[in-house]
């Protein structure tokens, strides 16, 4: 997976609550995170060989 993917995402949100969008700004914090938590789940379990 592209790891800029999860700074731009969080970037994007942090515009977005500055431009008083606080509700697009939540949502593109809830897809930040799911991006990390996909991130980790996919490394943690393919790469390290570990069953979470």
């Amino acid at each position: 997976m592209y790891m800029y993917l999860p700074f731009l995402t969080a970037f994007i949100g942090l515009v977005l609550v500055w431009f008083d969008r606080r509700f697009a700004g939540l949502a593109l914090l809830a897809l930040t995170t799911l991006i990390l938590v996909y991130w980790f789940h996919f490394h943690a379990t393919n790469h390290l060989n570990i069953s979470l």
